[in-house]
């Protein structure tokens, strides 16, 4: 069941870059384990875990039934580019670093505003919102680490530039974590850095009661 809404956020290497009005990044970096997180939602104490994103998590079948935006800030009304079913002005493509987006700045406010503003460097990140089921992840307990393994992601709904890619320090709590104990929903917010590419990670789980 598709029980988490996810935001990823990058910079370094991931970070939007303009020729022209040609903005590409990385919406997504494969195969590269997160700084340390804390899962703050544990009764007694705090969890640690790290995250790696496969290879595998996105394939030619999702991307092509899916309808996603490139947007400002995960603002829909902020609407850059778009990639529907492997049509439109958004491309997509992958390879061994991750999910490469480009497209061409659309001659509007905030077509205008990206390139003014990656060029300046006031945007420095890459995001991307999705969807995942439990079933597409593993668990496995390294030491005092949980480490959190993304197989396989069921849904990819928009591509972002960012102002905030990363943040010094990291609060986090995540649902999958808990719900290995216990089926009690929880609605929570994740914010985390990587060592290599100044990733953040925004989790919002959004979650009802059956």
């Amino acid at each position: 069941m598709e029980k988490i809404k996810e935001i990823r956020s990058y910079g370094g290497d991931a970070a939007p870059t303009i020729n022209g009005r040609t903005i590409e990044g990385y919406a997504v970096v494969f195969g590269q384990r997160s700084e340390v997180m804390y899962d703050w939602s544990v009764k007694y104490g705090e969890r640690l875990f790290v995250e790696v994103i496969e290879p595998t998590a996105i394939d030619a079948e999702l991307l092509s039934r899916s309808d996603i935006k490139a947007t400002a800030e995960h603002n829909r009304e902020r609407l850059l580019a778009r990639y529907n079913k492997g049509k439109g002005t958004l491309q997509l493509e992958q390879d061994e670093y991750g999910l490469k987006y480009r497209f061409d700045a659309p001659n509007t406010v905030d077509g205008n505003f990206a390139v003014e503003m990656i060029q300046r460097g006031d945007i420095s990140g890459s995001s991307f919102a999705f969807r995942v089921k439990e079933a597409d992840t593993t668990w496995k307990k390294e030491g005092e680490t949980w480490v959190r393994t993304i197989h396989k992601i069921s849904g990819l709904y928009d591509v972002t530039i960012t102002t905030d890619p990363a943040y010094s320090q990291t609060d986090v709590t995540v649902r999958s974590l808990e719900e290995m104990e216990t089926p009690e929903p929880v609605e929570v917010e994740i914010t985390e850095v990587r060592n290599d590419a100044s990733y953040e990670i925004e989790l919002e789980l959004l979650r009802s009661k059956i």
